[in-house]
């Protein structure tokens, strides 16, 4: 498993069942791993987060846009998946995707512009 390190942070990784999430709340950056390789960031997530539910856009304080959409975790179990990334920081989880939580809800917030539809 090769991670890009740089003199201002450490990558380290953070097992989750199948999946190794190394996330760097220094700089940002998240890469996902499995046993085989690199894991698409698409998957990544979906593992982690998959069983959330969707509880409403909100108003953000301290995001990078206006709005974010918030989930739940479905049980504590599940909510310990979030301990795989630093909390209160937004993460680049994917090319168009930041993500934060605060240990209890999940965060994301698209970095290309969207409709929210709910």
């Amino acid at each position: 498993m090769k991670l890009n390190d740089s003199e201002w942070c450490e990558h380290k990784p953070t097992w989750v069942g199948k999946i190794a999430v190394a996330a760097c709340g220094e700089c940002g950056r998240v890469d996902w791993f499995s046993d085989t390789g690199p894991v698409d960031p698409s998957e990544g997530l979906a593992i982690l987060f998959g069983s959330f539910d969707l509880i409403d856009h909100l108003d953000a304080l301290g995001a990078p846009s206006p709005t974010v959409l918030a989930y739940s975790a479905p049980s504590a179990r599940k909510r310990k998946n979030l301990n795989a990334l630093p909390a209160n920081v937004w993460l680049k989880v994917a090319p168009d995707l930041l993500l934060s939580h605060d240990h209890e809800t999940l965060y994301f917030r698209p970095t290309t512009s969207c409709s929210w539809t709910i």
